[in-house]
């Protein structure tokens, strides 16, 4: 009697016990992989892909699923050798547009930016007392830049979505949807890195760079850590090297962006760690070239920061071209989408 007791209580334990054991093994966590680096103009564009990895109970028991498509996105940087600039976050399962498009060779970089503000006042009657209420509403401003080493503005657009999804002065000229919707190319360029005699050398390169260096940005184990430095790329960048890590890196839900072992940068003296974060920053503009296509979906007002625009025959032009523009895009406009938003981004 006593044998079968003690075997039911030893059962009764082991059902209480297994969900604490089940939960310790399930770990949620998060990847983060470099998908392109496209080199130009003394710049380097950086794309990040992250990956996440969730908790979920299924029949009483906890598994690891991947989060989609909420978890899925893609992270845009800009380096120059000297700044890193966070250009924007995009998650194409969502619906959401590129931030980053190669178009003929032409690099564009749409920039967007929210906030929240008041869109109309409202007054209800509650209990025979009359209070006013605001209607808040989201502001979007939307800038697509063609960029060659500066970014020149050739489009922009301001919408405003109320609360019920309906939006006000949507946004004319297709160009988000034909040219900032195709996954944006693959490309990790770049020379593979060699171990010799405890320093990471690049072929084309005379830097040789001291293991140790890396060392106290991997926690891994000796073997596996100079595997992983041994798969560092390199491609030349100013007056040094960009070096980038071209696999994966996992870490723990909600690590720190910036302690990521993913770029680095390397000109001689000590390795620098890039260290990447989401704070959205303003691309640098070409500020002696002439702002003349700030928008061309709205009657435009020609500005020029290098030089002031002269004669008559540009005076006559800048009244004639909105014209002719408006004409020429009703009359198109059913038949000619994809060609209308070409001629808004080539200005």
């Amino acid at each position: 009697m006593y044998k079968h007791f003690k075997i039911l209580i030893l059962s009764l334990l082991s059902l209480l016990l297994l969900p604490l054991a089940l939960s310790e093994i399930c770990e949620p966590y998060e990847t983060y992989s470099i998908t392109s680096v496209l080199p130009g103009s003394g710049w380097a564009f950086i794309v990040v892909h992250h990956s996440e990895w969730i908790c979920e109970t299924i029949a009483g028991e906890q598994t690891l699923r991947r989060n989609m498509p909420d978890g899925e996105y893609n992270l845009y940087y800009l380096f120059n050798g000297s700044n890193l600039l966070f250009l924007g976050k995009s998650n194409p399962l969502l619906g959401e547009p590129l931030i980053v498009t190669d178009i003929n060779g032409t690099i564009y970089i749409l920039q967007k930016s929210e906030e929240v503000v008041p869109y109309r006042n409202v007054t209800l009657v509650i209990n025979g007392e009359a209070r006013n209420l605001t209607i808040t509403a989201k502001r979007v401003e939307l800038k697509v830049y063609r960029f060659d080493g500066c970014a020149s503005l050739v489009w922009n657009c301001t919408k405003v979505e109320l609360q019920n999804g309906t939006i006000i002065s949507p946004c004319e000229g297709n160009i988000l949807t034909y040219f900032f919707t195709k996954s944006f190319p693959r490309n990790l360029s770049g020379i593979k890195g060699e171990l010799r005699n405890g320093f990471l050398t690049f072929a084309n390169s005379s830097y040789n760079i001291p293991v140790a260096e890396f060392e106290k940005y991997f926690k891994f184990s000796n073997d596996r850590t100079l595997e992983t430095i041994s798969a560092m790329r390199a491609l030349p960048l100013g007056k040094g090297l960009l070096i980038y890590y071209p696999g994966e890196v996992k870490r723990r839900m909600g690590s720190f962006l910036s302690e990521l072992p993913l770029v680095f940068y390397y000109g001689g003296g000590n390795l620098r760690h890039l260290e990447m974060s989401t704070e959205m920053q303003d691309v640098p503009e070409c500020r002696e070239h002439s702002q003349q296509n700030l928008s061309l979906n709205e009657t435009s007002q020609t500005e020029s920061t290098g030089g002031r625009i002269c004669g008559i025959g540009t005076l006559l032009l800048l009244i004639i071209l909105p014209l002719v523009w408006r004409h020429f895009r009703r009359k198109n406009k059913m038949n000619n989408k994809p060609k209308e938003a070409r001629r808004l981004l080539e200005g």
